[in-house]
C-alpha cells in the first residue's frame, strides 16, 4: 500500500463545543500508527479531515477542496450525530473506508 496523505484542517475555533485539539491529536496518533502521513492545513493531499468546532463547519465552508473528506462539525461526522468520546475512532474508520 503507498503511503496516503491526510490533512486536518480546522475553523477558527470562535464557538467551540468539542475539543478539537483533542479529537485532532487523537486522530494524528491512531493514523499515524497505520502508516498513514498526518499534514495539519494543507490541502494537496489524498484525504482531508474538516474539524469545526461547532455546526456553522468554517473548517471546510472556507476551504473546499475535491479530495475525498470528512467532516465534523461540532458533534456530528458528515451531518450525522456522533458522542463526542465516539468522534476519533469514527474519524479514523471514515479515513479507513476512503482507502
Amino acid at each position: 500500500m503507498c503511503k496516503k496523505q491526510i490533512s486536518i484542517r480546522f475553523c477558527g475555533g470562535c464557538n467551540p463545543v468539542i475539543d478539537r485539539g483533542r479529537i485532532a491529536e487523537t486522530v494524528q496518533n491512531m493514523l499515524s500508527a497505520m502508516g498513514y502521513t498526518v499534514y495539519y492545513n494543507r490541502m494537496d493531499v489524498d484525504f482531508v479531515i474538516y474539524i469545526s468546532g461547532c455546526s456553522a463547519n468554517c473548517a471546510q465552508r472556507y476551504n473546499p477542496t475535491d479530495a475525498s473528506n470528512v467532516i465534523v462539525a461540532g458533534a456530528t461526522i458528515d451531518a450525522l450525530g456522533v458522542d463526542e468520546r465516539e468522534l476519533a475512532v469514527e474519524i479514523v474508520s471514515r479515513v479507513r473506508d476512503c482507502f
